[in-house]
């Protein structure tokens, strides 16, 4: 065999990438899940008991002629993801440890270690472990690989959220013997501030619709509850309050939701410039706004009595609620929703 038998092009590739050769991102998460639409020469080889396909569009009321056209945004696949994340929780562990070991939480103000601390910022992880099981239902339904994989990161992202709060409660414990979270389970099942997240939390993980769940979390709750409370009242309160450990967990948290943000408007932009169900997906996307938008306003207006506590220094409950409020209509405006 002469190497003129050997010419021609080597690189396979099932799918077409975006520029001249695939990317790592393309190359590891394009093509994984096959089925009767492209790939799968034979139906489904396993169905449900009652004989429902294993993934259908009826998952959801939005709909897509090509699934398979999406691209994370941030082009996020394992290996980076995994490396990225040590090295960020390793960081944070040694910083937090040290600062609470150099005296930090000696100078945290009582009322704040106690209340929010030990109470309101202690139920949090309830709210992070809540949205996990709502985006892992998600995970499951989508009808493409680069959702199955943007997805997964998202829910894993809130279980290390939910983990950094439990870390930093066993840190105060250790570094505060009399510091205690005993308060937090009853504060979500009970206390009024947390009361209408909990049943929001609750409802979304009940909800049957994907599409929704990622929408809702991503254009109304988050924006609208999730940053007043992480970011206009406990990243922005807590050094006035002595707090220099807690900016440092929300830190990741934060960030994290910016390419949360960016996952959800790349799919709403994707669903509303569909040629054949943009006008339709766009209604429903509209009414899902209508519908859970005072919920989540409710919500983050029930926070107003933990941004209210005696004792601790807070800036003025409707500052930070008008601000989110502006933020999260400007961007249900850009969208064109």
């Amino acid at each position: 065999m002469t190497t003129a038998n050997l010419s021609g092009n080597r690189h396979f590739t099932w799918f077409k990438p975006e520029r001249r050769r695939p990317t790592d991102y393309e190359s590891y998460t394009l093509g994984q899940q096959s089925g009767p639409h492209q790939w799968l020469d034979v139906d489904w080889p396993l169905c449900f008991d009652d004989g429902q396909e294993p993934f259908t569009e009826a998952a959801s009321e939005i709909k897509c002629t090509a699934w398979d056209e999406f691209r994370d945004p941030m082009k996020v696949w394992q290996r980076p993801y995994v490396s990225r994340n040590n090295h960020e929780e390793q960081a944070l562990d040694g910083m937090t440890k040290q600062a609470l070991q150099d005296g930090v939480a000696d100078r945290i103000n009582p009322v704040w270690r106690d209340e929010i601390l030990g109470k309101y910022y202690a139920a949090w992880p309830f709210v992070e472990y809540g949205q996990f099981l709502a985006i892992c239902y998600a995970v499951r339904q989508v009808l493409d690989a680069t959702l199955t994989f943007s997805l997964g990161f998202q829910a894993t992202d809130k279980v290390r959220h939910q983990q950094d709060i439990v870390h930093l409660i066993f840190d105060l414990k250790e570094a505060l013997p009399g510091y205690s979270d005993e308060q937090a389970r009853s504060a979500w099942m009970d206390s009024p501030a947390l009361v209408p997240t909990r049943e929001i939390t609750e409802r979304l993980i009940d909800s049957d619709d994907w599409a929704e769940i990622v929408v809702v979390l991503g254009l109304v709750f988050e924006p609208l509850v999730g940053n007043l409370f992480k970011t206009e009242f406990m990243t922005k309160n807590a050094p006035i309050n002595g707090d220099a450990v807690t900016p440092m967990i929300l830190a990741n948290a934060r960030r994290d939701s910016k390419y949360h943000l960016q996952l959800v408007q790349a799919i709403v932009n994707m669903v509303l410039a569909d040629s054949e169900h943009g006008t339709d997906n766009k209604k429903i996307i509209g009414s899902w706004l209508a519908k859970w938008t005072p919920l989540c306003e409710k919500a983050a207006q029930s926070l107003q009595t933990v941004f209210e506590i005696d004792g601790i220094d807070a800036d003025p409950f409707e500052q930070g609620f008008t601000r989110v409020k502006n933020m999260q209509s400007s961007l249900v405006q850009e969208l064109g929703l």
